[in-house]
């Protein structure tokens, strides 16, 4: 019978803690589908090297399939809500790969100038925030991937369109080519400030 309190106590404990993160994110930890994880992940290319940054990485499903592509690189996969970073520790742990590290931060407190990819599935809020932040710390050559939200003012290097009502686009930028003219970040930093 304790056990079964016990129990009980963790999972209330466990829903309190996410429901807490999420007012404290803006968003839930939420899954990239089966078809944009599979498109994502076949557009990045096996022999990709250096830092491979996931941004809001929820429950791994993009960090893990991720990691084993491209195990030339060091992808690292940020999570802040604890329920998804622990599962993820856990399962890390358990099944690896060996260039996967997962952390508990929040990447807009972290430095990301080592990226040579970014990859995120966030809500268009985080994406505004985000514009400016990859505008200043990521270098010429740096590849960015978004799942479903365009980054504001930003021009694609290329849009995939998905047969898929949860994610039917998929974003891809090359920071040479992502901002086309000062106007452009004129417009990002006076939407940022709006």
């Amino acid at each position: 019978m304790f056990f079964d309190y016990l129990l009980l106590a963790l999972v209330l404990c466990g829903i309190f803690v996410s429901l807490l993160y999420s007012f404290i994110t803006g968003i839930s930890p939420v899954s990239s589908t089966f078809n944009s994880r599979k498109k994502i992940i076949k557009a990045i290319s096996k022999e990709q090297e250096g830092f491979i940054y996931e941004l809001g990485a929820g429950w791994g499903a993009v960090a893990f399939p991720l990691a084993r592509r491209c195990p030339k690189a060091t992808v690292v996969a940020y999570e802040l809500s604890p329920m998804p970073w622990l599962f993820l520790k856990c399962r890390a742990l358990l099944f690896g790969p060996s260039n996967l590290r997962i952390l508990r931060r929040n990447f807009f407190k972290e430095d990301l100038a080592k990226a040579s990819l970014v990859v995120c599935y966030l809500y268009p809020g985080a994406m505004m925030k985000l514009s400016s932040k990859l505008m200043i710390e990521l270098k010429p050559s740096t590849k960015v991937i978004s799942n479903t939200f365009e980054i504001p003012a930003w021009t694609p290097t290329l849009v995939q369109s998905l047969e898929d009502v949860m994610c039917p686009q998929i974003f891809h930028y090359k920071m040479d080519s992502a901002i086309t003219s000062i106007h452009q970040f004129i417009d990002i930093l006076a939407a940022m400030i709006i």
